[in-house]
């Protein structure tokens, strides 16, 4: 048969580019592959080419992100004319077809129109549309949502070459859902696109079976949202994993990342824990074993931590020779509050890019009397020493969380209207970076007492106390208590628990500490024991809370 779908050659196209439209940004990277079929199973040689930017321009952070592509990496890339002369013979003889097609169709037009005018382009065939008729209620038909409902994972990198591979699959399972549905031409295929699909679906239809859903226990744990081929897609916690799960399937109206992920989700595992606490460390080790997409937060940050020397003047990757401030993240204020230090008794200026308020034009002079004022207010004694620095970061701090409380009521300003940073703004900048600063050594400080301690508490649902022991923030025992308190932990030195924080546990123990900050809000807290005896309550932990 003429133009059968099934055997017509297909070119699969895909661009990546900095904007919507050639007007707002342009072509970064484009790659192709001609399929002789559209039979399944068949592995496509990808043709791929960065292309060269334009002169003076360079690739926004956002998109570099996304892509993983580099200026310095586009600067051996295509111009405009070589590329279009390299896809003339694939216009010429194929039927071109990509995943959204107007997208890829307004940059192919762009690309031929500015460099080969006289060339007559093809309209490309989009399989998102196809998928809009053939799968009215799958609740997305993005590339990376139907490629995964067909079974089929896409890499998070957001790279041509990538999508071309994903929507040659694509393609061979629409035609052969075409094909069954009796659209066996490629005029058959434009009359079917021809037709408007189906605006009233009712409810959405979800690869994962209902009864699957329905049927998971109503208690604590971690729950892992699985693709087709068992892939973890996502990984949460729950108090009830029974209705948390079912949360994601019952609702009609979500956020876009939400529907594109039930979109994939053909099974779920769990694991049930005692309590939601326990949950919430659990939860933090399986997104770091499985790294799942469509996780955010808990995936490694490739964020460091350092240790400080007493003087604060100084930093290492390993504490102790003096280094006995920290752990604190590598990014922490902490380690500006030196230059602070030295530049209030100094009686100078610290300069406005090493405090990072470089970001927006300062008024004139606006820096040097920020500064005066700030230390004049926080820092008035010269010299001042580490302890009054401390305590006026600790002032700071709390100062920060009455006008929170206060303003709470209070609409915010339209940061549009701010054009330079005034001398106020500096003041308050600096009076951010030493509450921060100091909060962060405070926060590091407990952390070492929170990731070598015990701790009791209530949950909501039961009559006994829960009972946990932390060693290196991990938990080594746990069980149900009639006692409000627990057992004393393992003795460990400062150094050797400073010893054995790395990234990875210091954001493990930002978990528990979480989790530990949650249950002395809402009453359930029995009591932390810290080494040498000391335990603090609820009031007393609260009071802590304040500080960091």
């Amino acid at each position: 048969m003429e133009n059968e779908l099934a055997t017509i050659p297909v070119a699969i196209l895909d661009c990546q580019t900095t904007g919507a439209a050639p007007s707002k940004g342009f072509l970064l990277e484009i790659a192709w592959t001609i399929l002789p079929s559209g039979r399944e199973g068949y592995e496509p040689e990808i043709h791929s080419h960065l292309v060269l930017l334009p002169d003076g321009e360079t690739i926004p952070f956002r998109i570099s992100r996304m892509t993983g592509i580099s200026a310095e990496m586009s600067r051996d890339g295509l111009d405009h004319r070589e590329l279009a002369k390299l896809l003339i013979p694939i216009f010429r003889n194929t039927v071109p077809v990509a995943h959204f097609a107007v997208f890829e169709q307004r940059w192919i037009d762009h690309l031929f129109s500015s460099s080969l005018p006289d060339e007559e382009i093809p309209r490309i065939i989009c399989t998102r549309e196809i998928a809009r008729r053939l799968f009215p209620r799958l609740p997305r038909k993005g590339i990376r949502a139907l490629a995964g409902y067909l079974g089929y994972s896409m890499d998070e990198k957001k790279r041509a070459a990538e999508h071309v591979r994903a929507t040659a699959l694509i393609w061979a399972r629409l035609v052969s859902e075409l094909n069954g549905k009796g659209i066996m031409t490629l005029a058959q295929l434009h009359d079917f696109l021809a037709e408007p699909p189906s605006l009233s679906i009712g409810s959405w239809d979800y690869p994962l079976p209902k009864d699957t859903r329905l049927s998971l226990p109503d208690a604590p744990g971690v729950y892992c949202l699985l693709s087709k081929e068992g892939k973890v897609l996502y990984a949460g916690k729950a108090s009830s994993l029974k209705r948390r799960v079912n949360s994601y399937f019952t609702r009609r109206k979500a956020d876009e990342k939400t529907l594109e992920l039930v979109s994939q989700v053909y099974d779920v595992s769990i694991e049930e824990c005692e309590t939601p606490l326990e949950a919430a460390l659990l939860e933090f080790s399986t997104i770091r074993r499985f790294d799942p997409p469509y996780n955010i937060a808990l995936r490694k940050s490739g964020r460091g931590i350092v240790f400080l020397s007493e003087d604060l003047s100084t930093r290492s990757s390993t504490p102790g020779s003096g280094f006995v401030w920290g752990p604190v993240p590598d990014n922490s204020q902490a380690l500006l509050l030196n230059d602070l230090l030295c530049a209030a008794n100094d009686g100078g200026t610290v300069p406005a890019k090493l405090l990072g308020l470089d970001y927006r034009p300062l008024d004139d002079g606006a820096l040097e009397s920020g500064f005066s004022i700030f230390r004049d207010e926080f820092l008035p004694c010269s010299p001042a020493s580490i302890s009054v620095l401390l305590s006026a970061g600790q002032a700071a701090w709390l100062r920060r969380i009455d006008e929170k409380e206060n303003k709470s009521d209070e609409k915010d300003e339209d940061s549009d209207t701010v054009v330079t940073i005034d001398t106020e703004g500096v003041k308050k900048h600096l009076e951010w970076l030493l509450a921060a600063g100091v909060r962060d050594l405070r926060r590091g400080a407990w952390f070492c007492q929170l990731g070598w301690s015990s701790l009791a508490w209530k949950p909501a649902f039961s009559d006994s106390n829960r009972c946990a022991v932390f060693k290196a923030g991990k938990m080594v025992s746990s069980g149900w208590i009639n006692k409000k308190e627990s057992p004393s932990p393992e003795t460990v030195s400062r150094i050797e628990k400073q010893l054995q924080i790395n990234p990875g546990l210091y954001d493990l123990l930002s978990v528990l500490d979480s989790e530990v900050r949650r249950i002395t809000a809402d009453g359930s807290l029995r009591g932390v024991r810290t080494q040498g005896g000391n335990v603090l309550d609820g009031k007393k932990l609260k009071g802590l809370y304040r500080f960091i």
